[in-house]
């Protein structure tokens, strides 16, 4: 009797993790190695930081730094706070760094800028 109400309770919770639904990241940043030409006509040189709009949920980050750069994304409230890093390294000339941002929750309708941990402005935005 023991082994039936085991292998009944094992079943039902089975398939109770069968149902269960998986939490989806509403925010995720990565850097683009290879950037798409319709991004890339769109960069302008002259612009430090540029925010490209491919659509309500896709864009893109382009900043220039010598400077290694790491970047995290969070939610707090209503923004999306993006975490640009610096390393301490630094190079001649300043090189551009793409990240593409993906964006799934319409509630997160700000976007909070923060090199080294400083609120920044973005310099550029533009639709594509």
């Amino acid at each position: 009797m023991k082994k039936f109400v085991l292998l009944g309770l094992m079943s039902l919770l089975m398939l109770g993790a069968c149902n269960a639904k998986t939490p989806t990241k509403s925010l995720m940043i990565h850097e683009v190695t290879v950037v798409p030409d319709n991004i890339q006509q769109k960069i302008e040189a002259n612009d430090k930081i540029q925010l490209l709009y491919e659509d309500d949920s896709t864009y893109y980050l382009v900043y220039y730094s010598k400077g290694n750069v790491l970047a995290s994304i969070a939610a707090e409230e209503n923004s999306q706070v993006i975490q640009l890093k610096e390393g301490s390294e630094q190079r001649k000339e300043a090189q551009p760094y793409v990240y593409k941002i993906i964006t799934k929750d319409p509630e997160l309708d700000t976007i909070d800028l923060r090199i080294n941990g400083e609120s920044t402005p973005i310099d550029r935005v533009t639709s594509i």
